[in-house]
């Protein structure tokens, strides 16, 4: 027969594993969470540089990219020459603003979904006035062995057309 102290010193130990166990998937979730902040970080600055070959590293080799009004964009070498194809001379144009905003992120294991807006402002450096396009974005991405995370799906759409302010 156990004794009564013999079982609380048990509770007391399986007790201690089990917080230790939810206090390492809350550290987990939180370095998941804080290596996709710099996905998203990485991804805004080189946009914005006009860092294709930056850009490029984002995504997984079997990415897929579902652009508003084209085809599907599959694979990274696709991927590449799309990005390539559709980012504009960086001695032309200039990106003055890109700003992802997720309201979602849904960690899964090694996959994770996330949604939200986008805006993009544009200008061209020999013309006065910037284009803005606004938009809602989703993605999905994967967990790479070192613990980054990488694009593995993405699609988005525009909300408005792009509009030009006035110039005050």
């Amino acid at each position: 027969m156990i004794s009564v102290q013999t079982m609380c010193c048990l509770l007391v130990a399986v007790g201690s594993i089990l917080a230790q166990d939810k206090q390492n998937k809350i550290s987990s979730r939180e370095q998941d969470l804080a290596s996709i902040w710099q996905l998203h970080a990485k991804d805004a600055a080189a946009a914005k540089a006009g860092d294709v070959s930056t850009l490029e590293t984002l995504w997984t080799a079997d990415a897929v990219a579902l652009p508003p009004g084209e085809e599907p964009v599959i694979g990274i070498e696709a991927i590449r020459a799309w990005l390539h194809r559709t980012q504009g001379d960086p001695s032309k144009v200039q990106t003055t603003q890109y700003q992802l905003d997720f309201r979602e992120v849904t960690l899964a294991g090694n996959e994770a979904v996330e949604w939200g807006t986008s805006r993009v402002a544009v200008s061209l450096k020999d013309r006065p006035g910037t284009a803005v396009i606004e938009g809602n974005i989703m993605r999905v991405l994967k967990r790479q062995p070192d613990g980054s995370w990488k694009i593995a799906r993405s699609i988005w759409n525009f909300g408005n057309p792009a509009r030009q302010p006035s110039n005050r």
